[in-house]
């Protein structure tokens, strides 16, 4: 926003939400992290650093939220998992740095994305955009998008997300289908997520609101 105010002969548009929102960057990280466009949240990640079994990619107020519940549960059920959380504020920074002056030259697309990882991105808009501005990127056949999928009724927002098979739940899953070797290996886990989506759609439908741990999630770890 500050961005936004401050500059001169650009056209800016400002989406924002009515609802309380959670903070996950201290003021000058956030700085930081929105002038980059694109990183990775280190305090996020799971494992012991290195090369990822996979990479959640956020983009979007509810993308991120999703994406960084989904990695909490992926580090409660499937610790042994590396995970590397990458946020993108400025989606030009999908594109090659031939092709748009905020591009990512390729070394440092593939540092963040890998070569040869699969790649989980939730995105708030429609997943053919993510792909269409990655397309030329080495591990691009590796980009899984959720996103929006003209999916809606009034209802609640975490069933919102469900029924556009963004929620947190539907993540994980992605992950263990994503992950080499890690279907034969978590076939209760990827159970008990589909079970848990099914509670809480089936709450929304018996309460009319969310359920508890799911509206009022914070990130659990320190």
């Amino acid at each position: 926003m500050d961005h936004c105010l401050r500059s001169r002969q650009y056209i800016n548009v400002v989406v924002a939400g009515k609802q309380p929102a959670l903070t996950y960057l201290a003021m000058a990280d956030a700085i930081a992290h929105c002038a980059r466009g694109i990183g990775t949240w280190e305090w996020a990640c799971s494992g012991e650093g290195g090369l990822p079994d996979v990479v959640m990619a956020c983009a979007g107020d509810v993308p991120t939220l999703e994406t960084l519940a989904a990695v909490g549960l992926l580090r409660q059920h499937l610790p042994e998992v590396q995970v590397r959380v990458v946020n993108v504020v400025d989606l030009m920074r999908l594109l090659p740095a031939e092709e748009h002056p905020h591009g990512l030259p390729k070394a440092e697309f593939d540092a963040l994305f890998t070569t040869d990882r699969p790649v989980v991105f939730a995105y708030h808009g429609y997943p053919w955009l993510i792909h269409r501005l990655a397309y030329r990127r080495t591990n691009h056949a590796n980009v899984h998008v959720r996103g929006y999928k003209e999916e809606g009724t009034t209802t609640t927002p975490f069933d919102m997300v469900m029924l556009n098979d963004l929620d947190r739940f539907h993540l994980v899953m992605d992950v263990i289908d994503r992950v080499p070797g890690l279907g034969t290996r978590a076939v209760s886990i990827r159970q008990l997520m589909a079970d848990e989506r099914a509670r809480a759609r089936q709450y929304t439908r018996d309460h009319g609101e969310d359920l508890p741990e799911v509206r009022d999630w914070t990130w659990p770890h320190p």
